[in-house]
């Protein structure tokens, strides 16, 4: 099968577009298993992983507004966001993208309050990446550190990406519809009635490294 380079190689050594979007929680780091350990810490509930089937955390573990607030001030605790584990094989596939040229940008939809802790367990667990963005992905009501640049969802649209991987349903139907890079859909349990026809839903970082050695060439 032919395969098609999207961009060029410029005179700096990088080829033009060889940037990949990268989503922090449920991507990078088990962030839904934590959940689920402080559910059972906060409110006595036991809801394990595989009976999240909706990315509403409220939905999905039968809490009230006021109780979803109480988790989710205890989920970006800073002490809490350490405590999470990296997903099995997500420093491999980075390292061997950014070892051939390839920025990996952290994209995430946290408040902007965690960029510390969120930075520094990059950096604990040795996560390969060029930067680390934060986007008004969920229209939150307010902007909690204005020392931190928000990106809105426009403003993402326009960036040049050749490679997105995420597992909220919301973005990846938006990344699909208003971005043109292939966009992949890490399997979880509150994304798979997601059927979008652009979605390429991968089961594991393996696969996505399988996959997608060159991101930058579509087969």
């Amino acid at each position: 099968m032919k395969k098609t380079i999207l961009a060029a190689r410029p005179a700096n050594g990088h080829h033009a577009g060889m940037r990949i979007y990268v989503d922090y929680d449920d991507i990078l780091c088990e962030t839904a298993r934590a959940c689920s350990r402080i559910l059972a810490e906060t409110f006595g509930k036991s809801v394990a992983f595989e009976q999240i089937h909706c990315f509403n955390l409220g939905e999905s573990f039968g809490l009230s507004d006021d109780e979803l607030d109480r988790l989710m001030e205890r989920v970006h605790d800073p002490d809490e966001l350490m405590r999470y584990d990296p997903l099995p094989g997500v420093v491999g596939v980075l390292e061997k993208w950014t070892s051939r040229g390839y920025a990996v940008d952290v994209v995430t939809g946290r408040p902007a309050s965690t960029h510390g802790p969120s930075k520094q367990w990059l950096e604990l667990h040795g996560i390969p990446y060029s930067s680390l963005t934060f986007v008004d992905k969920y229209h939150r009501p307010t902007h909690d550190s204005p020392d931190v640049p928000l990106l809105s969802l426009e403003t993402l649209a326009a960036r040049d990406y050749c490679l997105a991987v995420d597992d909220a349903p919301k973005m990846v139907r938006f990344l699909c519809e208003q971005m043109p890079m292939p966009v992949v859909v890490l399997d979880r349990p509150w994304n798979r009635g997601l059927n979008h026809c652009r979605a390429i839903r991968c089961l594991d970082w393996e696969e996505i490294g399988r996959r997608f050695e060159e991101p930058h060439i579509v087969g």
